[in-house]
This record gives C-alpha cells, sequence and structure tokens, in this order.
C-alpha cells in the first residue's frame, strides 16, 4: 500500500524522484554526508530537528542511535534536493513540450463567491490534469521553496480551472476555490 502524502511539496519531490538518472546514498550516514555538501551544518540541523553537534556525530556513522521518524526527515531531505538539475531539465522539458502533469487528490474545498464562503464538506476524489500555467507556477514556486499554503494556492488554482470551471464559460467563474481539507495528494509527469 502506497503512503499517504498530504504535502504538495512532497507530492512534487516524490513525483520528481521517477526522473533521477541514478539512486541516492543508501545509508543515513552517507545521505547526511551528501546533504552537508548541499547545505551549512546549522541548516540542516535545524530541518533535521537536530543540533550541530548531534548532526556531525551521526555523520561519523553514528547512526545506530536515530529514531524512525528522524530516518524519515532524512529521506525528505534527500528527496527534496538529490539532483536538483536533472529536477529542473525534467520540469522544463514537460512544460515545452505541453507534457502531462496530472494530479490525483482527495480533498474537501472551500468555494469563496461575491456572496461568501461555502464549505462543501463532500471529499472528492479528482485525477485531472494541470493546466500548463499551473504546472509551471508550482514548479516555479517548488524551486524556490515556497511555503506550503503557496504550492496549495496553486493547485487548488489548477484544479478549479481543470475541473471545476470547464464546463462555466468565463463571465461566470466567478468563484475562488481553495483546498481546505487535503487528505492525498500524487502527481504524475
Amino acid at each position: 500500500m502506497k503512503p499517504t502524502i498530504t504535502s504538495v511539496a512532497q507530492a512534487l519531490d516524490l513525483a520528481d524522484s521517477r526522473h533521477w538518472t541514478h539512486q541516492p546514498p543508501q545509508s543515513p550516514a552517507a545521505r547526511l554526508n551528501h546533504l552537508l555538501r548541499t547545505q551549512d551544518i546549522a541548516t540542516l540541523a535545524a530541518r533535521l530537528f537536530t543540533n550541530p553537534a548531534t548532526l556531525t556525530r551521526w555523520t561519523h556513522r553514528d547512526t545506530t542511535i536515530l529514531s524512525s521518524p528522524q530516518i524519515q526527515l532524512i529521506e525528505r531531505e534527500i528527496l527534496r534536493t538529490w539532483q536538483a538539475a536533472i529536477r529542473h531539465r525534467a520540469h522544463r522539458r514537460i512544460l515545452e513540450h505541453h507534457g502531462c502533469v496530472a494530479v490525483q487528490v482527495q480533498a474537501r474545498f472551500t468555494y469563496t463567491t461575491l456572496h461568501g464562503e461555502h464549505e462543501d464538506p463532500r471529499l472528492h476524489h479528482l485525477t485531472e490534469e494541470i493546466p500548463t500555467l499551473h504546472a509551471r507556477a508550482l514548479f516555479e514556486a517548488r524551486h524556490q521553496q515556497a511555503p506550503e499554503d503557496q504550492l496549495r494556492r496553486i493547485l487548488s488554482d489548477g484544479i478549479a480551472e481543470a475541473y471545476f470551471f470547464r464546463a462555466l464559460p468565463p463571465d461566470q467563474q466567478q468563484a475562488a476555490i481553495t483546498i481546505s481539507d487535503l487528505h492525498h495528494v500524487r502527481f504524475h509527469y
């Protein structure tokens, strides 16, 4: 069974991993050494919720004390940083050739209209192709390490255009759609 992913950033990173030309290091110590080549020790320690002294100890092969959550944090950092140039090239190719950026999402949505805000209690299960404009915005925001709420806003706009507004004429597309409760997200490209 595939893990449930509720982070747009993590879902994008996971989709990017399908474009890697070779796999990242497997051992926690080797992964940490790679991560320390891409960012300074204080930044990495903060991202892993530890201190620089402990991080230094881990990189010297004392990884037996790592807990499962710490190993998962290291895995997420590898997904976020591994083969950045390959990731950017894949995104560029997809956008230049009008490639498909599809998203599977399980979420609840909030609609904001001229008459106020309405939360839809239904859990929508959607699979849609995100318009190129929104795919470009998602990729650019991810490259700049945008916060999760900004990525969700971009994804909401893409889903609104691809699904909710596709049958409406432009003059009736008055609502703003936002993801109010994200249960799962997965990208395919």
